[in-house]
């Protein structure tokens, strides 16, 4: 009897070890796999188009051929000279045909955004106030009167050029008109007058 009672404390610690062992390889089995299936499950894609109307921040302008608003003519009535389209840049642009000595051409760009509701453009347009410090009072900026609901004729230096812009805001679009020229040559009424015939067309 003495000696069952001796084996069995002897064996006891074992058993408990045993047991122990037996537990933690069980758990280590089911986080193992656990992890493995959490590995293996499907990942929700993203879409396509989600994720490009995420990427696009405000209202997007609807597509319009801006040349459609300005010809050949009138860029000629800006300049004061004969000129010749450019195609190699955004918007619709002219070039004097007649280069100055130092290989440089006067130039004349219109820029279109049309929207498709008049609260697009309402949103567009205060950020591009913003962006361009458009606002009465700013230095080489004017308020025009009657062109639009919103216009403002502009002018940049810069080296030896001056940039002339009107910046009218309508409805459901905004647009630039603005003449590249030499600072000896201020720009001409011209600007204004054509500007003002786009800006009656975009009503």
């Amino acid at each position: 009897m003495h000696r069952q009672i001796v084996k069995f404390q002897k064996q006891n610690p074992r058993n408990r070890y045993c047991r122990f062992l037996s537990i933690g390889m069980a758990s280590l089995g089911l986080i193992f796999s656990f992890a493995c299936n959490k590995n293996a499950a499907p990942t929700t894609p993203v879409p396509k188009d989600a994720a490009s109307s995420e990427a696009a921040s405000g209202p997007q302008p609807v597509e319009f051929d801006t040349c459609t608003l300005f010809n050949s003519d009138q860029a000629a009535q800006i300049l004061g000279t004969p000129v010749r389209p450019v195609t190699k840049i955004g918007g619709c642009t002219y070039e004097s045909a007649n280069a100055t000595l130092q290989g440089w051409r006067r130039q004349v760009v219109l820029n279109v955004r049309k929207y498709k509701s008049p609260a697009e453009e309402s949103s567009a347009w205060e950020d591009f106030k913003t962006l361009r410090h458009l606002h009465p009072g700013r230095l080489n900026l004017t308020v025009l009167q009657g062109m639009g609901t919103e216009a403002y004729f502009e002018t940049i230096p810069s080296g030896k050029l001056l940039e002339a812009s009107v910046i009218v805001h309508n409805n459901s679009s905004d647009f630039q008109l603005k003449e590249v020229t030499d600072q000896q040559q201020a720009p001409t009424e011209a600007l204004k007058s054509v500007a003002q015939k786009i800006a009656v067309q975009l009503q």
